[in-house]
């Protein structure tokens, strides 16, 4: 999809008349979950209808926001602005926007609609400037042998590329790593000392049961030994 600064008037007013309905859709969606979520009996009907329209909606208005490039916008985190409002749009339906939350979606929405409603003047003057078809002409005359390099198999257009987004999900994953790194050490200190724990009582019960069977084979020793009976003798019956 062309970025926001290159396309005509009619394509930038369809993107952000798209981007106002899914707004609407998402608000709507959103205070509907609170509302019946308050008031029971709820109409799951009416949400999941709701829901899978903003499903159908979700990855066009994801290429118009990407084609917005929200440069501008810098969230707390420091991430790149472009891949966190695609991480927004992408997890509209988790749990911390469905417990009211959601009023960052709508924010990223608003921060496209301004994009195209800035850049709406702009817009119109690429529609009526002969220069600007001009060039779009001579961009199409000039991707041409990469296109024929596509449709016989030569060139791969879906060539794996390192996108900003991912640089923030290995720098994120690397930071689990450490952390797991130190988990695993804390739990073997904590197994070691368990072992060490376990060895000492067992000592101790060893040394124990050893006292004791000196002790028994010492009592014993110290009994009298049961009487003989001689030959062709009786025991003797008590009175």
């Amino acid at each position: 999809m062309k970025p926001y600064d290159r396309v005509t008037i009619l394509r930038n007013r369809h993107r952000a008349r798209d981007l106002r309905i899914f707004r609407a859709r998402v608000q709507g969606y959103f205070e509907q979950l609170a509302y019946e979520t308050e008031n029971q009996p709820a109409d799951w009907e009416s949400l999941r209808a709701a829901r899978a329209e903003i499903n159908r909606m979700l990855p066009r208005v994801i290429q118009i926001v990407q084609a917005a490039d929200l440069g501008g916008w810098a969230p707390p985190s420091g991430r790149n602005p472009a891949g966190r409002a695609v991480e927004i749009l992408q997890n509209i339906f988790s749990p911390q926007y469905a417990q009211g939350a959601h009023e960052e979606i709508l924010d990223v929405m608003d921060l496209a609609v301004g994009v195209y409603d800035a850049n709406r003047l702009a817009a119109f003057g690429r529609t009526i400037n002969p220069l600007h078809y001009v060039m779009a002409a001579l961009g199409f005359v000039g991707g041409l042998p990469r296109r024929a390099l596509v449709a016989i198999g030569l060139l791969n257009p879906r060539a794996p590329r390192i996108r900003p987004q991912d640089l923030d999900r290995f720098e994120a994953a690397l930071k689990r790593l450490g952390g797991a790194e130190e988990l695993i050490e804390a739990r073997f200190a904590d197994l070691r000392e368990w072992h060490s724990r376990l060895s000492a009582e067992n000592a101790n019960q060893t040394m124990e049961l050893a006292e004791r069977m000196d002790f028994l084979e010492r009592v014993l020793a110290q009994q009298k030994p049961a009487p003989y009976l001689k030959p062709g003798e009786k025991k003797p019956t008590p009175a």
